[in-house]
């Protein structure tokens, strides 16, 4: 490409990344009161989208330097090293107590439970 073929195909990507955001940010103000359903599938598309982004830009760049197989072990490492930490830290849901004790969506928070 030339030097102002660059420029525009740059300034379309720049929009239409602008333009996703305005569309999503309408999206999820549009929603009431999100269900899980719709939570999760906004949780989905957007772990899609990093997804996408790792194999893509980051793998590609990866492959480029260091060669197809050690990126790719690298890269796999990594997902397994990202999964042993998320086993190893644990978790506390305020949420999870609530349906526990049989609250429900409750707003009010027992502080004796976060010990």
């Amino acid at each position: 490409m030339t030097g102002g073929g660059t420029f525009a195909f740059a300034l379309l990507l720049t929009t239409l990344a602008g333009l996703s955001t305005i569309i999503g940010s309408l999206i999820a103000i549009s929603v009431k009161r999100p269900g899980p359903a719709f939570l999760a599938t906004a949780m989905g598309f957007t772990a899609g989208v990093m997804l996408l982004v790792s194999f893509v830009e980051l793998l590609a760049t990866g492959i480029d330097g260091a060669g197809f197989l050690p990126a790719m072990i690298a890269f796999f490492l990594g997902f397994i090293a990202i999964y042993l930490i998320d086993a190893a830290v644990p978790h506390h849901y305020i949420s999870e107590d609530a349906q526990d004790t049989g609250l429900g969506n409750s707003t009010t928070l027992d502080v004796s439970k976060l010990k």
